[in-house]
């Protein structure tokens, strides 16, 4: 039964927080889903359908005294507004409901998400088809694994690979597979995890599905990652690079290779990598950390020009970063001033970065800025090594992704 108690515990955070305004909008979001939720249970007769419409007013007027610019009140009125008197579900309900789950998602409320999503199930009704059920279920199958529920998460992906096979659709049936392979490497079964990869990558190829051989060679590369496998790592995302059409989903790969790249000391080609990303169309948070890491990048190099060019460009910026993102600037640019001797400016980010980290429950922030700061007090910390391009001429697999990236750069500029 859903009790939309995330809602209320966010609501219940926000307030202890003081921050009213978010406050309101958890309540909202629990009134509209409490909405919706009656649709479904509240029994038909004269009397009920009076309070229905008492409800469904009650929780407009709420809205409407929402803060307007606020991006999850969109979402709210949207389907309040898909709500009618007679009760009946419609498929713009739906529609506004996994619009809605998504953005949770997207805003990291995973749980809040899950119970939106299962209300969009719900309207469905008689009606769900395979392919339907196949598309909820790798939706439920992914929000439980990133909430490390791993036994609801395979039986999630099981059922819609079931699903996706009575629809005849290839495209899901690969999805659920892969799905089953991030749960496999999340539990660090990772020769089975590379196993599907491989085995999905060539069930894509023989399909001529290149976004999904793109998906597959980017969970391989999630893999060797694991494995400590830097160059095979930077080779399949570089495949997965090549192989999507999706703009924003190749940006997001470019700045994965660009920190293998990192990794392995081909900082030039990294370098590369991160300007191409960060003058692309991509959205604000894919770009800003490409920015995020090319400014560590140059500090690590010593390049204090570009570090202090690309500090500058992002507080520029900071005002439109989430809080995590907000806090890994402040704790990159701190390391970065510090390492170029200006070790007053560095204490005074890290200690923003660090109240920062507090106000918004960002621990494990929190603890890396209280490290540095211990650092920068026991006296002058040790010049950590500068980064230098490594030799790496001699390795094939790098040397594509050199030249492929350049003539990439060549042609979108």
């Amino acid at each position: 039964m859903l009790t939309f108690g995330a809602f209320l515990d966010r609501a219940c955070v926000e307030r202890a927080r003081e921050r009213d305004d978010a406050a309101k909008l958890a309540l909202g979001a629990y009134v509209v889903c409490r909405l919706v939720g009656t649709m479904f249970t509240l029994e038909r007769s004269p009397d009920s359908d009076e309070a229905f419409t008492w409800q469904l007013d009650a929780v407009r007027r709420h809205l409407r005294a929402l803060p307007a610019d606020a991006p999850e009140l969109a979402h709210l009125s949207g389907i309040a507004h898909e709500v009618s008197e007679n009760r009946t579900p419609a498929a713009g309900l739906r529609l506004s409901l996994t619009a809605y789950a998504y953005f949770l998602e997207h805003e990291g409320r995973l749980e809040e998400s899950l119970e939106v999503l299962a209300l969009s199930t719900r309207t469905y009704g008689d009606s769900l088809t395979a392919a339907d059920f196949a598309s909820v279920a790798l939706f439920a199958a992914r929000l439980n694994r990133l909430l490390t529920r791993w036994t609801v998460a395979t039986t999630c992906y099981t059922a819609a690979e079931e699903a996706a096979k009575d629809a005849d659709d290839c495209m899901m049936q690969l999805r659920a597979r892969l799905g089953l392979g991030a749960v496999l490497r999340g539990t660090g079964n990772l020769p089975m995890a590379r196993a599907i990869g491989e085995e999905v990558m060539r069930a894509a190829a023989e399909a001529n599905l290149p976004e999904m051989q793109a998906m597959a060679y980017t969970d391989l590369g999630a893999v060797y990652s694991v494995e400590g496998r830097k160059v095979e790592f930077v080779q399949a995302n570089y495949r997965a690079f090549v192989l999507t059409e999706d703009p924003l989903q190749r940006m997001r790969i470019l700045g994965d290779i660009a920190l293998g790249l990192v990794d392995l000391g081909v900082l030039d080609v990294a370098r590369l990598a991160f300007e191409i990303v960060i003058a692309s169309n991509a959205s604000f948070v894919v770009r800003t950390n490409a920015m995020l890491e090319l400014m560590a990048m140059e500090a690590s190099t010593g390049n204090r020009m570009a570090f202090q060019r690309r500090r500058a460009e992002l507080e520029e910026l900071t005002e439109r970063m989430p809080p995590s993102m907000r806090a890994d600037f402040h704790f990159k640019a701190g390391v970065g001033l510090a390492r170029f001797g200006q070790e007053a400016r560095a204490r005074t980010l890290l200690k923003a970065g660090m109240a920062l980290s507090e106000s918004h429950r960002l621990n494990t922030w929190y603890f890396r800025f209280d490290q540095a700061l211990s650092e920068l007090s026991e006296g002058n910390p040790r010049e950590p090594e500068r980064a230098t391009d490594s030799d790496w001429s001699e390795s094939p697999a790098l040397n594509e992704v050199a030249v492929g990236l350049r003539e990439y750069a060549s042609s979108t500029s």
